[in-house]
């Protein structure tokens, strides 16, 4: 007997994509313009991190007279150093590497623990980061380093969330820190709050990153630190979709559009078609985690500063949370497709991505994710939404997605 294997065939579009150069649109936001630093659009921003390349970063673990180091430092961050490399080679699909330098034994920081204690996550505050770099500078090569993830003892509490420095934040305004083998621009220093139960340092690692090549948050920052600004979603427009939405949430992936801009996707895999030239698609799109040819997203102009984006997702058991891939009366698959607008007036910061979803959806939460509720965006076969006068519709969903698109 004779057992065949069906491969689902992969579908090039009905009708022929427009220029790719099109679909650039400008970033125009007010961030943009006064700061420079962080992008929702083009062109990229290559003055900390190139777009591509190799990124050598430093992991150096640093204790304290009245806060000892563990003795199995080591075993608790290598899985996690490898997931981050292995993270923006995905979502980057093979242009970026990251690469680790170590240093396996303690560096003591001079003073007590408590005369660095921080209680919120802040990007202006370098005393800790100061003191490490020069209690680090003369047993370790910082050359050729363009990051260093600082590592603190097993069950320190002076730490609460953690503490970050940029080329564009005040620790890169100060000059970043010249180490005996050139400076040092970029760090991270995660605190106890990824110590807990469900977080990983990785994904922080992985989002602050992020902020380097130099991409946006896509929470809305008014429902995160102004009391009395929240919004239906909790976190912002884009929910927990992207990691630079949320590091924690359920979907640690990267938006196609911030791939698109970054450079991250070729143009054989973005199917464009600005809304003065639609009339009708029919789009098979790979998974966005999926390193196969195909398209990947397609994106329509809707005018000269917004867009609509639709992309395949996939539950990826390696990187989102757990427990993601199941589905229960209260949680919806994570297969399926999302659709979502880009507003290019809006920043960093500012929500400037948000989703499109059927009027009857509302939140989910996934108790294992120790996350807020995420907004139920994924969309399954026969599900249709219309947004500025584009209708989507699921097709079919198996290896890929094929979605139906009219004006």
């Amino acid at each position: 007997m004779t057992t065949t294997t069906t491969i689902e065939p992969y579908r090039q579009p009905t009708v022929a994509t427009s220029a790719p150069d099109l679909c650039r649109l400008r970033d125009q936001s007010t961030q943009r313009r006064t700061y420079g630093q962080l992008l929702a659009g083009f062109p990229v921003i290559e003055s900390n991190f190139a777009s591509r390349g190799t990124f050598t970063f430093a992991l150096i673990p640093i204790d304290f007279a009245d806060v000892r180091g563990d003795t199995n430092v080591m075993a608790r961050v290598t899985d996690q150093m490898r997931l981050m490399s292995e993270w923006y080679d995905m979502v980057s699909e093979g242009r970026v590497k990251i690469e680790w330098r170590v240093h396996e034994s303690w560096v003591r920081v001079p003073g007590q623990s408590t005369s660095y204690a921080m209680n919120r996550s802040r990007s202006d505050d370098n005393t800790l980061a100061n003191a490490a770099f020069a209690a680090a500078d003369s047993s370790f090569d910082f050359s050729g380093v363009r990051a260093v993830a600082f590592v603190l003892p097993a069950g320190q509490t002076f730490m609460s969330e953690g503490v970050q420095g940029f080329l564009h934040s005040e620790f890169g305004s100060a000059g970043g820190y010249a180490t005996a083998e050139g400076r040092v621009y970029n760090y991270m220093i995660a605190g106890a709050y990824f110590d807990r139960q469900y977080k990983n340092y990785w994904s922080y690692w992985a989002h602050e990153t992020g902020h380097m090549f130099p991409l946006p948050d896509l929470y809305d920052q008014n429902t995160q630190w102004w009391i009395g600004k929240q919004t239906e979603i909790p976190g912002g427009p884009f929910s927990g979709f992207d990691m630079m939405a949320a590091q924690d949430g359920p979907s640690r992936t990267l938006s196609t559009w911030l791939r698109f801009v970054m450079g991250w996707l070729a143009d054989s895999q973005v199917f464009c078609k600005p809304l003065s030239e639609l009339t009708e698609a029919r789009v098979t799109l790979v998974p966005t985690d999926v390193r196969t040819s195909g398209v990947k997203t397609v994106v329509v102009p809707l005018s000269s500063s917004k867009l609509l984006v639709v992309e395949s997702r996939r539950a990826n058991t390696k990187f989102d949370c757990e427990g993601t891939g199941i589905s229960t009366s209260t949680w919806r698959a994570r297969n399926g497709v999302i659709v979502y607008t880009a507003d290019m007036t809006l920043g960093h910061g500012e929500g400037f991505q948000a989703l499109v979803a059927p009027a009857s959806r509302g939140l989910q939460s996934l108790p294992t994710c120790s996350s807020p509720p995420q907004y139920d965006a994924i969309l399954g076969v026969g599900d249709v939404v219309t947004s500025n006068g584009v209708r989507v519709r699921v097709l079919s969903s198996g290896l890929y997605d094929t979605v139906e698109i009219t004006k």
